[in-house]
């Protein structure tokens, strides 16, 4: 069955354009509405001529307040003039996209994690800002194929799918009622591979509002066509010069028109106005209009103007199309070493380590957050926090710096957690850039390392991100980490006693001679000598140390304890003793 035709005839469409650009936060960065008004001729056989448009005073047009001349107007043609809508600021249709890299954290994030699954919800959401109903509207979401496991939820309103070959979800909605909103939300994973941005996929808006136009812009038509004028006149058979007349337009043409104006003069023998009117009166096609009236004149002749003009129904429509920048993701990444000297300690004896552990942002995100988590083994004394310095490249940190020690006390015997965090490094606008490298510093010291002994020295370090996400995460794992060997060495002490009298009848001086003849130092000797049991001890020569004295069943053992001896060192003790009574 053939389609049907337009009805002939004569159409002002008025068609308005809204074209709005979103930058990735949603922001207008361009709003564009323009507009057309067409006049189509759908006639085959019947022209218009002296057509013009004529706009009323309050359209918000750059048209201006005049009338626009068309001319004429021949069958299946068409007259068409551009504009632009003025003061006119915002979309009848508005969109927003969230999109939240980390939903399973109450706030918004908007980074990526190195090679981490990110739980993503994408939030498209609509809002009808006219006073009429919004039609057709269709919502196209760009997804790369970095999405993966995408589920799209229930829609609110209209119909959505997910076309997985064009790679986009599409959002239909045939009707949003007049300040009505809609929102459809997406859940997708995704997984950066690698430190470069990736592209979260524009977003396109087509929509329509019929019967609708923002312009204020309602012209009206005037414009001639073809119509037949007669006049018939009639002489009355009983009254001579008496004549009836009747005077009639015909709209010959396929257009309604309306008569505004209608003038009958008598142009002979004389001119005079007969009939003036404004019958405002429209004929179809084929209609006649007439007006009769009598006149007394020996052979009259009659002149008569009409002005008409055809009739054009007004179609209005606004069309509209927005168009939201990609969101960029950024991505977070870090890479780590630790260094520490010396990585050989002699067997029992103190040494300072050198720790030195470094972070480099290599991701495409500045970071706000720094936190070094280091391992110290037993036997290694945890740093004060004056000892410990912080710089980005080589400007020194000062501000926004926390250190902790677990557990609190300095027991050497255990190991311990020293953790050095860099925090609201954005607030303190000193957020680690991309390519930026952060340098931890600290002494640690040895306290007395055991003999074949190896002590890895594991870490982690941890970054993020303002809003914060997951953490970015770098292990230094034992197997990986700096080891520090300890080297067996000999330990070798020397002892040298002489004992003489003294001047006081049975007093013995002891002398006692101690030697550290090994290759490295002790630590806290402990330096003993012994008292018979039929003896007892008296007391030291002026200017001597003091021991302690511990009573046994051999004898009392005398006990003198240093800090250290170094190698080759040597200390002479001195006591004095006599038999018991």
């Amino acid at each position: 069955m053939a389609s049907a035709q337009p009805p002939a005839g004569l159409t002002i469409s008025i068609k308005e354009h809204e074209h709005t650009l979103l930058n990735s936060d949603n922001t207008i960065t361009r709003f564009d509405p323009r507009g057309q008004v067409f006049v189509k001729n759908q006639s085959r056989k019947f022209a218009v001529w002296d057509a013009e448009l004529e706009l009323n005073p309050q359209n918000r047009t750059t048209l201006g307040l005049s009338a626009l001349d068309i001319g004429r107007l021949d069958p299946m043609c068409e007259w068409e003039k551009d504009f632009i809508v003025k003061e006119i600021e915002a979309p009848m249709l508005l969109l927003t996209e969230a999109i939240d890299t980390f939903s399973e954290r109450v706030g918004v994030n908007h980074a990526l994690v190195f090679e981490y699954k990110m739980p993503v919800e994408i939030s498209l959401n609509i809002r009808n800002h006219s006073g009429s109903p919004i039609q057709d509207i269709v919502v196209t979401k760009e997804m790369p194929p970095i999405f993966k496991d995408i589920d799209l939820q229930k829609s609110q309103i209209g119909k959505v799918e997910y076309d997985s070959r064009e790679g986009q979800v599409v959002w239909k909605i045939k009707e949003l009622p007049p300040e009505q909103m809609a929102v459809q939300r997406i859940r997708a994973s995704i997984t950066a591979e690698d430190p470069e941005p990736k592209s979260g996929g524009k977003v396109h808006v087509t929509y329509k509002i019929p019967d609708v136009v923002r312009s204020t812009l309602v012209p009206t038509l005037n414009a001639s066509t073809e119509t037949e004028i007669n006049v018939e006149k009639e002489e009355n058979s009983m009254q001579v010069g008496n004549w009836r007349c009747k005077a009639s337009l015909t709209n010959s043409s396929e257009f309604p028109i309306r008569i505004k104006r209608v003038q009958v003069v008598l142009t002979a023998p004389d001119n005079e106005l007969l009939y003036e009117g404004t019958p405002n009166h429209r004929l179809e096609s084929g209609e006649v209009w007439g007006h009769e009236f009598e006149v007394q004149a020996e052979q009259p002749e009659f002149d008569i103007i009409a002005l008409s003009s055809v009739e054009a129904p007004i179609n209005q429509e606004i069309v509209g199309t927005i168009e939201k920048a990609e969101t960029i993701f950024p991505v977070l990444r870090i890479e780590a070493n630790k260094r520490v000297e010396p990585l050989e300690l002699l067997a029992w004896e103190p040494a300072p380590v050198a720790v030195t552990l470094q972070v480099r942002n290599t991701g495409s995100i500045e970071c706000d957050e720094i936190t070094f988590n280091d391992t110290l083994p037993p036997g290694f004394e945890p740093p004060d926090n004056t000892q410990i310095r912080v710089r980005v490249g080589e400007k020194p940190i000062t501000r926004s710096l926390k250190v902790s020690i677990r557990p609190k006390d300095r027991d050497v015997k255990l190991p311990h957690t020293l953790t050095i965090q860099l925090h609201d490094l954005t607030e303190n606008h000193t957020p680690i850039k991309p390519g930026d490298t952060v340098t931890a510093n600290y002494i640690t010291v040895a306290r007395a390392p055991k003999p074949n002994h190896e002590h890895p020295l594991p870490a982690v370090i941890e970054a993020n991100t303002f809003p914060p996400g997951p953490n970015a995460r770098t292990d230094i794992p034992e197997i990986m980490a700096p080891v520090i060997k300890v080297r067996s060495v000999v330990r070798k002490l020397r002892k040298t006693r002489t004992v003489t009298p003294t001047s006081e009848v049975g007093e013995l001086l002891v002398t006692v001679t101690f030697v550290n003849e090994g290759e490295t130092s002790l630590q806290d000797p402990e330096l003993q000598d012994l008292i018979p049991p039929n003896f007892e001890y008296v007391g030291v020569p002026s200017g001597t140390p003091e021991p302690t004295l511990r009573d046994t069943p051999n004898g009392t053992v005398v006990t003198w304890v240093l800090p250290a001896m170094m190698s080759r060192e040597s200390f002479v003790g001195r006591y004095k003793y006599r038999p018991k009574e």
